[in-house]
């Protein structure tokens, strides 16, 4: 906030960011867009293209895109965001009820999916598995990763969360630290669950509840193979450029659903990427991912 208060651009989208997700301090969106805004008008990239992509004055969002010099643009596109619109999610339509598995057309615009991207690009790592005692690499896993923490996040990834809580009906506390899955040709995870406990035998890394739900968001669509297979039930999905796709890991007593066992087919031509989102049954808290 200091550095911000000095004049500081990337200090206020970082603020922004902070505002947005109510991290160290209650969520305010119209004080996070306020200090997008001003961002922006610092010079701001971060905090532009944010603007740009939330805007609902498109015409004006693409000439500032294009470099044209717009009198109080930055100012004019944050007064047309609407917060409503953004976290109102489209209608879900039932794949699956056992496993429960839904799907969402057009979950986001295609222009999100390739701000995704780009943030995430050369950031990625190799993912490994947790296996109850060390992440470690794992032949079933081949692709790469990246997770956002509050540093890497900002008030679009925000207002995504908040668009994915209110399609799930489960709040944004409960929900991990979202992560952009990467796989090159050859590269999938093998069939398995995402649910931590069975019975009395617990996944560990320190998680206190149940990952009681998976929601992924395709990024792009111009590869072929990696789809979603189920393989208990026979189901293989793959969904388009911004389309959604969420399934429960346990079942209606909250126990390990055994049937969404699920895998990703490996990418036979060009990459795929993915947004990936856990959620839970209670707040999170763990001290390891993967």
């Amino acid at each position: 906030r200091k550095a911000s208060e000095q004049g500081g651009a990337e200090a206020a989208c970082q603020l922004a960011t902070l505002l947005g997700a109510g991290a160290w301090m209650p969520r305010d969106w119209e004080a996070a867009l306020d200090h997008l805004k001003l961002a922006a008008e610092r010079g701001s990239p971060r905090a532009q293209g944010q603007l740009i992509l939330l805007s609902a004055d498109r015409r004006l969002a693409h000439e500032l895109k294009a470099g044209l010099k717009v009198a109080d643009g930055w100012a004019r596109l944050r007064a047309s965001i609407d917060i409503g619109m953004w976290m109102t999610p489209p209608e879900r339509r039932a794949i699956c009820e056992q496993p429960r598995v839904r799907a969402v057309d057009a979950f986001v615009p295609a222009e999100v999916c390739e701000w995704l991207v780009d943030r995430s690009r050369g950031k990625f790592v190799p993912a490994m598995l947790f296996d109850g005692v060390s992440a470690h690499f794992h032949a079933d896993r081949t692709n790469s990763d990246f997770a956002f923490d509050i540093v890497e996040a900002d008030v679009l990834l925000a207002l995504l969360r908040e668009r994915i809580s209110n399609l799930t009906k489960i709040p944004t506390p409960a929900m991990e630290p979202p992560q952009i899955f990467h796989y090159d040709v050859g590269e999938e995870i093998k069939a398995h669950f995402d649910f931590l406990r069975d019975g009395e035998k617990a996944y560990g890394g320190g998680y206190q509840g149940e990952r009681i739900a998976t929601f992924l968001l395709y990024l792009n669509d111009d590869y072929e193979g990696g789809e979603l297979e189920f393989p208990h039930i026979g189901l293989r999905h793959r969904g388009r450029t911004g389309d959604a796709v969420f399934f429960a890991n346990v079942d209606n007593d909250m126990k390990p659903e055994r049937l969404s066992l699920h895998a990703a087919k490996p990418v036979t031509r060009g990459e795929k990427f993915i947004f990936s989102q856990w959620i839970h049954d209670r707040p999170f808290t763990a001290t390891h991912q993967g």
